[in-house]
């Protein structure tokens, strides 16, 4: 192997520990509220944030708040000086699992914005040679812009909430000349884009399974696990006395329209679902560019969140979501009671800790021990969801209402 080779390969083992310190360093602020959103406010969260490699500049006595936190942004300022050493001095990585690593790390490189600066003809030369993504180019270029507190010229900082794009930061141009730029570096139109951006859409990990985010064409690279680094203890604010904990599983495509459900639920009912407040807008413990580690918080916060709850209330036609999947056999595994809101799917939906709804009002009713027609919360909140027949409903629901309400009984009597 070539010194070139080595020095590349290297970046991929670098970025991935990386990943490792980064994760228990968001879990560390996201279970900690107050200071998560003392640091969003100092780094300019909501309306310009700054990522949070930068804190140790703009606030720098914030820097040691956690364990966690202190040992990653100290290994980020180290790994992106090797990146941009290794970068400048052997040019863009030819392997993709590699070239990812190199734009994780320069994407990460924000005490390093002038010579990452310098670095984007290379990167621009690379991507018209086929050995760099034009999304590692765009996103690069739109990072490196917003530090500098200029608008993005190709618009992959945004989500999509309600349906509707949202931009962390404002574009340098309409939609219009936004897609002509990208089309320039054979990115995809905003509106392709869009379709996919309910969860950052970034070069690395698993956001490469997204259909306009494969790179190289013929598919995805290998992916291999990230080292182990300790993750800071979970706890959660404890559900209160007398009150029944439910776990709402949904997609992120309706996470807004599932907080307004959580924020109306009928008691004795309370959300345990915090994947609902895991907001990129907003909180620095959730970076858009953070990369897998944001992932890897949300499936940590997920886990834990089925296991301390008394039911949980699924929406079948979000099972499209492998993530849901998961949280309903964690579920099951657990002998939790699962209100399915939709037609069953499989052989799971028949065990009898499984009940079978039509609707959302009427998951709540159950859920909530009441009248069945006594629960008008959200009748027009997800309008999409499909109608259940009579028929496929009566059967399970008249053998499992009881093992809910009897559940919800038994938690609330605590």
């Amino acid at each position: 192997m070539t010194h070139t080779a080595t020095t590349h390969a290297g970046l991929t083992a670098l970025a991935r520990r990386e990943q490792a310190l980064l994760t228990a360093a968001l879990g560390s602020l996201f279970s900690r509220p107050a200071l998560d959103e003392q640091i969003s406010r100092a780094l300019g969260y909501p309306d310009w944030p700054q990522p949070l490699t930068l804190l140790p500049d703009l606030v720098p006595e914030l820097t040691t708040a956690t364990p966690q936190l202190a040992a990653y942004l100290a290994f980020a300022a180290t790994a992106g000086r090797q990146a941009v050493a290794a970068i400048a001095d052997h040019g863009w990585p030819i392997e993709p699992a590699a070239a990812d690593a190199a734009w994780l790390l320069l994407q990460h490189a924000d005490h390093l914005n002038d010579q990452r600066r310098a670095l984007l003809p290379t990167v621009a030369n690379a991507v018209h040679h086929g050995s760099a993504d034009p999304r590692h180019l765009a996103m690069l270029t739109d990072r490196e812009r917003v530090v500098r507190g200029e608008p993005q010229q190709y618009g992959t900082l945004r989500l999509v909430r309600d349906g509707q794009p949202v931009l962390l930061y404002p574009l340098a141009s309409d939609d219009t000349r936004t897609d002509l730029d990208r089309a320039a570096i054979t990115l995809p139109r905003l509106a392709d884009d869009a379709r996919y951006a309910y969860s950052p859409m970034i070069p690395y990990g698993v956001a490469r399974m997204c259909p306009t985010n494969a790179w190289p064409a013929e598919g995805l690279h290998d992916l291999h696990p990230e080292p182990n680094a300790p993750i800071p203890p979970d706890h959660p604010e404890p559900i209160p006395a007398g009150q029944a904990g439910v776990y709402l599983a949904a997609t992120l495509r309706y996470r807004n329209q599932t907080r307004r459900i959580r924020d109306a639920l009928p008691p004795p009912l309370v959300s345990t679902s915090r994947w609902l407040d895991i907001d990129p807008l907003t909180r620095a413990s959730c970076q858009f560019d953070a990369g897998p580690a944001l992932n890897q918080l949300a499936a940590r916060l997920c886990l834990t969140d089925v296991t301390r709850s008394s039911l949980m209330i699924a929406f079948a036609e979000h099972r499209r979501s492998h993530g849901l999947g998961v949280e309903l056999g964690a579920a099951l595994s657990h002998n939790l009671p699962v209100i399915m809101i939709g037609p069953p799917l499989c052989s799971f939906d028949m065990l009898p800790d499984v009940t079978i709804v039509a609707d959302l009002d009427q998951a709540l009713a159950i859920a909530a021990g009441l009248p069945a027609d006594s629960s008008p919360l959200a009748r027009d909140t997800l309008t999409d969801q499909p109608a259940v027949p009579p028929s496929a409903t009566s059967n399970t629901c008249g053998q499992s209402h009881g093992t809910i309400r009897g559940g919800l009984r038994a938690a609330t009597d605590h």
